[in-house]
């Protein structure tokens, strides 16, 4: 039976229900791809391999108003029929599913109304799935209207599952042959067990890749020490030299720091209107110094080269603040060179 707006306010208050329930959608996939890409940034993965979303067409909320005993009206469809807005969130593995909704949960501007958890519960037929029904707060021009929204979470394995079941039952209108019944079943058995197959091998990798890079950066402090030790000598040999310095600033004492690196950092100030002459000079002063030694302690700003140009006062008077900003660039450098040691 499908649903027949009998009269103009009808036709109205159902154009308004999608206009809500589609904006909801909107919300909560707007939010969706958000965490996804900051899970990308955290973590270099993405929990969510898709999403589908969609608006219960009248005819399906018809039936599922009759099926639950209630009469067609927009107002026991907005009350009753807590799935008319849906989101379908695919992922990888069944790890995924819980991590994303504690996620979801977390957002404040969520309402969790409630959680089925189908995968440690699976329904008799074999489906399994996590839901969670939600409410979102829709900021139209006059109100704002919380609205229900249903979020599906499942793995892919457990998403192909379900489809075909869908279409198998949609053919036999609900009423299946008992045999289909347990073959789905048995279906259902094997999806799970594909599902925790995957899990174990992905967890695997994961511990593979870990260990791998705990052999490379062993393997790098080992050549880190075998090239020290050709180039700074033995720990006494290396103290006589340099006393307490610690070692990356030695060997940036040594070797200097990329050209690059330090352009990237200084001439920003070179292209700056508010130098001089004199100013752009030190500057200059300054990044061919940085290149060569790595670091700079601040005294020796004080000292030649740069005492020819003018002492810092009286080249900064009259900018101070711009001097700041390149002491705090040069504080930069020396602090990562501190970090990295």
């Amino acid at each position: 039976m499908e649903f027949v707006p009998n009269t103009r306010n009808d036709i109205d208050s159902w154009k308004e229900v999608q206009l809500v329930y589609n904006s909801a959608l909107k919300e909560i996939g707007t939010k969706l791809e958000i965490l996804n890409d900051e899970f990308q940034h955290v973590h270099q993965y993405n929990p969510i391999e898709h999403i589908k979303t969609r608006v219960k067409t009248p005819e399906s909320i018809v039936k599922k108003l009759k099926r639950y005993g209630y009469e067609t009206s927009i107002e026991n469809m907005v009350k009753y029929i807590n799935d008319i807005a849906g989101v379908r969130l695919i992922c990888s593995f069944t790890s995924d599913i819980y991590r994303l909704a504690e996620m979801i949960g977390n957002q404040s501007d969520l309402k969790v109304l409630s959680i089925k958890d189908y995968i440690k519960n699976p329904k008799e037929s074999g489906y399994k799935s996590y839901h969670m029904l939600v409410s979102v707060p829709i900021f139209l021009s006059d109100s704002v209207v919380d609205t229900k929204v249903e979020i599906q979470i499942r793995t892919i394995a457990m998403d192909f599952w379900a489809s075909l079941e869908h279409k198998i039952y949609y053919k036999f209108e609900g009423n299946a042959p008992k045999y289909i019944s347990k073959d789905l079943q048995e279906c259902a058995k094997m999806v799970s067990e594909l599902d925790d197959k995957m899990l174990s091998l992905n967890e695997a990798i994961r511990e593979c890749i870990a260990q791998q890079d705990k052999d490379q950066i062993r393997m790098n402090e080992e050549l880190m020490n075998d090239v020290c030790r050709d180039v700074l000598g033995n720990n006494k040999e290396y103290a006589e030299t340099f006393g307490d310095t610690n070692i990356i600033k030695a060997v940036r004492n040594i070797v200097g720091l990329d050209k690059n690196v330090v352009s990237d950092i200084f001439y920003k100030y070179i292209n700056d209107n508010r130098l001089n002459m004199k100013q752009i000079q030190f500057v200059k002063l300054l990044i061919d110094y940085v290149i060569k030694n790595g670091t700079i302690d601040m005294q020796k700003l004080t000292e030649q080269p740069f005492k020819n140009v003018g002492e810092v006062y009286d080249l900064f008077g009259n900018n101070i603040d711009l001097f700041k900003e390149i002491r705090e660039d040069i504080e930069s450098i020396n602090e990562n060179a501190e970090k990295l040691a």
